[in-house]
């Protein structure tokens, strides 16, 4: 089986673009206040105001009652110059109120809005961009399977600068983004079929294009059933890109963005290998999982396997630290294995037991776990059942747990803002669930009308202003934060149709 990699012919895909189409959102519920709150001197201010009122409407009912009884007996009131003066200056009295509680709501409204915006924090204050979330591209890769995996390639650990809503991004006079060179997260991977595919994000301001294609084929042309490519991770390299991925073919391929290349290949797994992971503090190693009941671990470099872990996995995850990892089974199981000592590495393959390392284990699904990951100290793990846990790896302590929305029978990757406030997640009807992280709520359920298949997987951007979903049938759909103002245009446009 020779694998290649070439450059996109001319029409490797079919692409569209999809403008001003609308995306439902629920709306956030601002969260309690305290009895020092502007809500409520705004309810103080209010019940003054009915007082005033009522004190205005008291003066006026007295006069009426006189003038009743003066009329009861028989004699028509006349106004005089005493009884216009109290009527103007009464109603100019009401006028000054009415104008000084306007001012004091005013003020209070500010004030509260302002108070609101601070008790929330950032997390809650961005999540107002997901209402305005919009699909804008749509690309139909050519091989007409599954989107298994998508990955930007954001290089944290050669790349400082800010992550989240603080990340800016600068534009030259043709609209195109100004980047440092270490600043690779416009590029993304998909990986279906027995295809690998790199894009350019921001290509030419923010189109969505092809850059790269690696194809996996044997002699008698493409198999689907020894073929298919699983998952896929970045790895940095000086002045280049490598992207790892795999699949059931049992070998792990490194290929140069630069080159457009395979540089190495990992042999050693002797079945489909469903997941591999980079590690977290550096670019040389890489986590793989199989279904020949192995986790491994391997120097991308030297194409050696380190360490053997006999373990049945379905998803895999790092520690932070890089000191532990956690393995998921398709029973649901977890297991937290800590990390050989690398001062022993040899030149031989050393293989471990869930006996000799295994840390903890933790029963908290029922079905395969599909997805992992660790979220500022805590684990977030997901079964294909559509339930999602959210709980502490040292004490097992869940601090929330998620039913997707149309989310059971699929297998569908989440992924996680990089700030660790939101995550997204795919369903089986087609659309995409982003949810807090610190409230625990849906935020919005992206989707359209055209998008019904089964979502696998999803992607923040750095700034989390777009997300990119993968599904069935090989399409690709990615949804943009649209700003008020061209809404608002969009809106006079489709109002004059």
């Amino acid at each position: 089986m020779q694998p290649t990699t070439k450059a996109p012919e001319e029409k490797p895909m079919e692409c569209i673009s999809v403008i001003n189409i609308p995306v439902s959102s629920p709306s956030p519920s601002p969260p309690p206040v305290d009895a020092s709150s502007p809500t409520i001197l705004a309810i103080q201010t209010r019940r003054s105001k009915r007082r005033l009122n009522s004190e205005i409407s008291t003066q006026d009912d007295t006069k009426a009652s006189k003038s009743s009884s003066s009329t009861s007996k028989g004699t028509s009131p006349q106004p005089t110059a005493s009884s216009s003066y109290t009527i103007t200056k009464t109603y100019k009295r009401q006028k000054t109120i009415s104008a000084e509680t306007n001012d004091a709501f005013a003020k209070t409204k500010a004030s509260y809005a302002a108070a609101e915006l601070a008790s929330l924090g950032p997390q809650h204050h961005d999540e107002k961009i997901f209402k305005n979330f919009r699909l804008r591209r749509i690309v139909k890769e050519n091989h007409g399977h599954d989107i298994n995996q998508l990955a930007f390639f954001f290089n944290l650990n050669n790349y400082d600068a800010p992550i989240g809503s603080e990340y800016r991004k600068d534009y030259n006079k043709h609209g195109h983004v100004v980047r440092d060179v270490s600043d690779t997260s416009n590029i993304l991977s998909s990986v279906g079929d027995a295809q690998a595919n790199i894009y350019d994000n921001e290509h030419c301001g923010d189109h969505l294009d092809i850059m790269s294609n690696f194809s996996l084929e044997d002699e008698s042309g493409k198999n689907f059933n020894v073929s298919e490519l699983l998952t896929c991770c970045w790895l940095h390299s000086p002045n280049d890109a490598l992207l790892a991925v795999a699949g059931r073919s049992k070998i792990i391929y490194i290929i140069s963005l630069a080159t457009s290349s395979t540089l190495r290949e990992l042999s050693g797994h002797e079945d489909t290998i469903i997941d591999i992971t980079k590690h977290p503090k550096d670019d040389l190693h890489l986590l793989s999982a199989s279904n020949d009941n192995t986790v491994r671990l391997w120097n991308t470099d030297t194409s050696q396997c380190l360490y053997t872990f006999e373990t049945s996995a379905s998803a895999i995850c790092w520690h932070p630290s890089g000191k532990i990892f956690l393995t998921g089974s398709y029973k649901g199981h977890i297991l937290q294995w800590l990390m050989p000592d690398r001062s022993l590495d040899s030149e031989n393959t050393r293989c471990f037991t869930e006996k000799d390392l295994v840390i903890n284990m933790s029963e908290l699904h029922m079905d395969a776990i599909d997805c992992m990951r660790f979220v500022n100290g805590n684990v977030l793990t997901k079964s294909i059942d559509g339930k999602l846990e959210h709980w502490n790896p040292e004490t097992m302590y869940i601090y929330k747990s998620y039913n997707i929305k149309n989310g059971s029978n699929n297998r569908s990757r989440f992924d996680v803002s990089l700030d660790g406030y939101f995550f997204c997640v795919g369903t089986n009807i087609g659309s995409v669930c982003v949810y807090n992280l610190k409230t625990g709520k849906l935020v919005t359920e992206l989707r359209h009308r055209r998008s019904i298949k089964a979502v696998r997987c999803c992607a923040f951007t750095r700034d989390y202003k777009q997300i990119v979903a993968g599904g069935e049938e090989s399409f690709i759909w990615r949804y943009d934060y649209v700003s008020n103002e061209t809404l608002e245009e969009w809106e006079k446009w489709t109002s004059s149709d």
